[in-house]
């Protein structure tokens, strides 16, 4: 026998047929009296089986002997366990825990995209090859554990040291239960020890509520920053809080291994993130002499051009009204003469009643002139036409010059246009 767990004990068996070594995992015999429970560890089994991956032990068989005892024949794995590891060596190099980290991560990435939860990641559960990686065993095992109605559920579950706060209060689990887990065996790689002494599932969520375990880097100064704050992520109370998945915790641990700062981050800065303004990338400016880069600044001084001359004949235009209206008129009747008339130099009769353009809105003569010096008429009308027709003739200019010139489509769309081919 190589070993013995809550539910099954271990051999080492030779497989005559292929040639090879195998582990045999014999389900023990208090549990093969319970229906239920054998039902759901061939379903579970099965679904394991599917599984295929470097980091994950792969299982050959499953069935019955004559003698009605269950079993699994599976990878045989001769370098031990991470249980085995620690207890040898203590304490393990951040880099080696990075590694074993990143290879268990690998093997719940698969298991998660194929709809298996483990429930049970701890270091027995991780097996060490004689070349030094990892290979995780007993998946879905747990799970037809966790679903039966037999009174050894402890010790087939293993300890609870290991467990999630949802799995230990009896909630559903998901993949971040199997995170958490991971959580604490790195946080053991790191620091010997695990986060929380617990004895009962109870135990759990009490630990949790007592405040978070000392960093690992606090026990270990040795222990990089970024590792350091993985192991602390992987061990929230809520499983949002974790990452949200085994990918993005795989890529956090490439990160960590290679030196490169971290790709998730942390609350705080994830919260300036959402709060600051986003940041839009601009258009990058045309090549320096290029012929789409003089159309653009040729036609963004247009507007400016248009926009000067039609402010200045708004100029023009608010002092002739100043002119018809508060200008001292001595042949102005007392109803007021109209601006229009005065400029185009028509008739100085005093429009009739009725004709449209009511008295009340021309000031009467016996308003004062406020020192705006008298005109007369044929002055005010001389030189209110000079000014219009100067007005128009700058006007025309303008217009001229914003005309697009052949073959040219005119303004900024045709620069942007080119910028952008």
């Amino acid at each position: 026998m190589t070993g013995s767990g809550g539910m099954a004990d271990v051999f080492l068996a030779y497989d005559r047929i292929l040639d090879r070594d195998v582990a045999l995992k014999l389900l023990k015999g208090r549990f093969a009296q319970d229906e239920e429970f054998v039902e759901r560890f061939r379903r579970e089994a099965k679904s394991a089986a599917a599984l295929s991956n470097p980091h994950i032990v792969t299982i050959f068989d499953r069935g019955e002997t004559e003698d009605s005892t269950y079993y699994i024949a599976m990878e045989y794995v001769p370098g031990g366990d991470l249980g085995d590891l620690i207890e040898g060596e203590g304490r393990l190099p951040p880099r080696r825990a990075t590694e074993i980290a990143l290879q268990v991560a690998e093997a719940l990435q698969i298991a998660h995209e194929r709809g298996v939860v483990h429930r049970d990641i701890k270091p027995r559960n991780i097996l060490i090859t004689g070349s030094g990686h990892a290979k995780v065993a007993d998946f879905g095992i747990a799970r037809a554990a966790e679903a039966t109605t037999i009174s050894h559920r402890g010790d087939i579950l293993g300890s609870v040291k290991y467990m999630s706060p949802e799995q230990a209060m009896a909630k559903p689990v998901g993949p971040e239960s199997d995170l958490y887990s991971l959580g604490v065996v790195l946080y053991e790689m790191l620091s010997g020890r695990v986060p929380f002494e617990v004895k009962t599932p109870e135990d759990v969520p009490a630990k949790h509520a007592g405040g978070p375990p000392p960093h690992p880097m606090e026990l270990d100064p040795e222990v990089p920053k970024a590792l350091d704050a993985v192991a602390v992520k992987l061990l929230a109370t809520d499983p949002q809080d974790r990452y949200g998945n085994a990918a993005e915790l795989l890529e956090e641990l490439v990160r960590v291994r290679d030196g490169l700062p971290p790709a998730v981050p942390s609350p705080n800065e994830a919260t300036t993130a959402v709060l600051g303004d986003p940041m839009v990338p601009l258009p990058a400016p045309p090549a320096s002499g290029s012929a789409g880069g003089a159309r653009s600044r040729k036609s963004s001084r247009k507007p400016l051009w248009i926009l000067t001359v039609l402010a200045a004949l708004i100029g023009v235009l608010a002092g002739l009204a100043g002119l018809g209206v508060l200008g001292k008129d001595p042949s102005r009747t007392p109803n007021g003469v109209s601006a229009v008339h005065a400029v185009e130099g028509g008739p100085l009769e005093a429009p009739a009643t009725g004709s449209g353009i009511p008295s009340a809105g021309i000031p009467s003569a016996g308003i004062p002139s406020a020192g705006i010096p008298s005109a007369g008429v044929a002055g005010g009308a001389s030189a209110a036409s000079a000014s219009a027709s100067v007005a128009a003739s700058a006007l025309g200019s303008a217009v001229s010059s914003a005309a697009p010139a052949p073959g040219d489509t005119g303004g900024g769309g045709f620069a942007a246009q080119e910028q952008y081919r």
